[in-house]
């Protein structure tokens, strides 16, 4: 009786500690939220650093902190191979801060992590060709930047997966006997770039062949 006694005391103080605790992490210095976020990244908890960051922009919508922060867990989502969640936040970042003079850095690192992610959206030609339209434009507007040459790469490497994959769909539309759109898909590609470069094709298992294309 005595230890269920303990347990039922242990659990109260336990619950009065976590409730105290909830009802302190409010109304804070932006700098403690902040360093929260840098906290929680530092021990590999990226779902509270993005809590503490949720916490901060909306006790301090104007801290000339937010937009550090935003660009740092962008890049720990990134390192962390979260490639949809990076994108996300150095998206944001470009829309909330855009007369900021690190534009480019901030647009190369978006670049980047659809580039990273392209292997998981391979066979999305909106998600290819929105990536592609990106890069062109960072080297319209940047065309000096430190980083176009790392641009022009993930834009060329964008463009031979995009034509990889008109091939592949014109040989599903062969395959069922409909040239009209098989050769529709085939005129969309640049044969000079990929004869010029001539790269090797995707290895794809064959046990993903049977089910796939």
């Amino acid at each position: 009786m005595k230890i269920y006694s303990f347990i039922s005391v242990f659990f109260v103080i336990f619950l009065l500690f976590g409730c105290a605790k909830k009802e302190v992490e409010y109304n804070k210095p932006a700098s403690y939220w902040y360093e929260s976020i840098i906290k929680e990244i530092n021990f590999g908890n990226l779902e509270g650093a993005d809590g503490f960051f949720s916490s901060l922009q909306s006790e301090h919508i104007n801290s000339p902190l937010i937009p550090e922060a935003i660009l740092i867990l962008g890049e720990a989502h990134m390192e962390r191979d979260e490639y949809l969640l990076a994108a996300f936040y150095f998206d944001e970042y470009l829309k909330r801060y855009s007369s900021f003079e690190n534009q480019d850095y901030a647009s190369y690192l978006k670049i980047l992590a659809n580039f990273y992610g392209f292997k998981n959206y391979s066979k999305d030609q909106e998600f290819i060709a929105q990536s592609i339209n990106e890069a062109q434009t960072f080297l319209q507007n940047y065309p000096q930047s430190r980083y176009a040459p790392y641009v022009e790469y993930i834009a060329l490497k964008f463009q031979l997966g995009q034509i990889e994959l008109n091939r592949a769909i014109a040989r599903v539309y062969k395959k069922q006997k409909k040239s009209e759109a098989a050769e529709e898909y085939l005129s969309r590609n640049d044969d000079a770039l990929f004869t010029h470069l001539n790269p090797k094709a995707s290895h794809i298992p064959w046990y993903v062949r049977i089910f796939n294309w």
